[in-house]
């Protein structure tokens, strides 16, 4: 048993209390129960703040996640745009190389430039095996076909591709290059060159004759890279009386031979069977076999006529300084 006293502030009243050990308990029950539930309300206010925190960095997150995908989605939209724009200035450029080159007619489809009206049908139509196009009707709502627009745009300029190749490969053969390179490393002006004497009946320079001249003499300076006029295989590399150092060179294609003579000395590994591109080197300027000066002796044989011909006829790139 315990006794809780209360007295006065003077001392001179006073009152008592008996406490039993059950009270204290109670007590002590009563202030642990406040504190824990000080504690309580304390862990459970910072978990909540904690939670709040968190769920606003979430939220943050994914506004900023969303602007990102806003933002790369317009870039992509701008992009298609661009792209889009493009495809249709490629389907009418192809459209008027066709008609320049007379190729319609070898399959495809029909182009119409994209207005702000026509939006129904696309501004593409394939053909159908007729080479017709489809109306709109058939057409319209197709995403399908929609999606296959570059494989489409890929099928109408292929052909173009092709006959672009094909051609250039023939103008390739062709020998119509100046067959020596005026432009040198180091030199801020192309070199100079003139025709000495030229295809036909001339005055032979050292035995006075007269003679029919089988080439083209092209007179430069000595140690001017000879170049091939022409894709080609090279025929013959070899030393004649005549001719000098020469080089042959066949265009199986053009059924042409070309010639190149009096040279100073060959390309390095340049060998008969060896597979020569249009301007490749093959020689240099030089003043071999019977000449009077440096020049090159260029030639042109036609295997179909079987006879020399005029090469000033298949150069079409240079103009030379002066004619003599």
């Amino acid at each position: 048993m315990y006794t809780f006293i209360i007295m006065s502030s003077g001392g001179k009243t006073f009152r008592q209390h008996p406490i039993g050990p059950g009270h204290l308990v109670l007590f002590a029950l009563v202030v642990l129960l406040a504190v824990v539930g000080t504690v309580g309300g304390i862990v459970y206010g910072l978990h909540q703040k904690k939670k709040a925190i968190t769920a606003e960095k979430q939220r943050q997150n994914s506004l900023e996640r969303i602007e990102r995908l806003e933002q790369a989605k317009l870039i992509v939209d701008t992009e298609l745009e661009t792209v889009e724009a493009e495809m249709d200035d490629i389907r009418e450029m192809a459209v008027k190389v066709k008609q320049g080159l007379g190729l319609f007619g070898q399959g495809g489809g029909t182009y119409e430039p994209t207005s702000q009206t026509d939006t129904d049908a696309g501004p593409w139509q394939p053909a159908d095996a007729n080479g017709a196009a489809p109306n709109s009707e058939s057409y319209n709502g197709n995403t399908e076909t929609q999606t296959l627009a570059p494989d489409i745009l890929r099928q109408e300029v292929q052909p173009l591709y092709d006959y672009v190749i094909k051609h250039q490969e023939q103008a390739n053969g062709y020998p119509s290059l100046l067959p020596v390179q005026l432009e040198q490393e180091g030199e801020k002006e192309k070199l100079v060159f003139w025709y000495s004497s030229p295809f036909g009946q001339r005055i032979h320079p050292l035995t006075k004759k007269r003679e029919f001249h089988r080439g083209l003499d092209i007179k430069t300076r000595p140690g001017v890279p000879v170049i091939a006029a022409a894709d080609g295989t090279v025929a013959k590399v070899k030393r004649e009386t005549y001719l000098g150092k020469m080089v042959e060179i066949n265009h199986t294609a053009q059924q042409l031979k070309t010639l190149y003579a009096h040279l100073q000395g060959y390309a390095d590994g340049l060998k008969v069977g060896q597979k020569v591109k249009r301007g490749q080197v093959i020689g240099y300027v030089g003043n071999t076999g019977r000449s009077t000066g440096p020049h090159l002796h260029y030639g042109v044989y036609d295997t179909r006529q079987r006879k020399w011909v005029n090469p000033i006829g298949y150069i079409l790139d240079q103009q030379p300084a002066f004619k003599r």
